[in-house]
């Protein structure tokens, strides 16, 4: 698969079908430069949705879940602090406590 953009999320790798809206809001953040999704792999479980990993030197690293399969999502931002405070408050991840 060619590598290509659509809004701001890099389409190098395929993506989990059940990740699509979340990708598209974190594409619709203004602190968001890019979104890069990463390795797919399987999982057992049924928790579904998206954690923060922790932050990278160019933002930040999530992991979305879907039923049976995981993927690693990387966001690139100049602010990942204000990304991950975003996602808290849109609820697209839980906050830890």
């Amino acid at each position: 698969m060619a590598k290509y953009r659509h809004s701001k999320v890099k389409r190098q790798h395929h993506v989990i079908k059940d990740l699509e809206p979340g990708l598209q809001l974190l594409s619709d953040l203004d602190l968001v430069d890019g979104v890069i999704p990463g390795i797919i792999s399987r999982k057992s479980g049924g928790a579904m949705g998206f954690s923060f990993q922790y932050f990278t030197p160019s933002g930040l690293k999530l992991i979305g879940r879907s039923s049976g399969a995981a993927q690693e999502i990387f966001v690139i931002s100049h602010n990942p602090g204000g990304v991950l405070e975003s996602l808290y408050q849109k609820g697209l991840i839980p906050r830890r406590d």
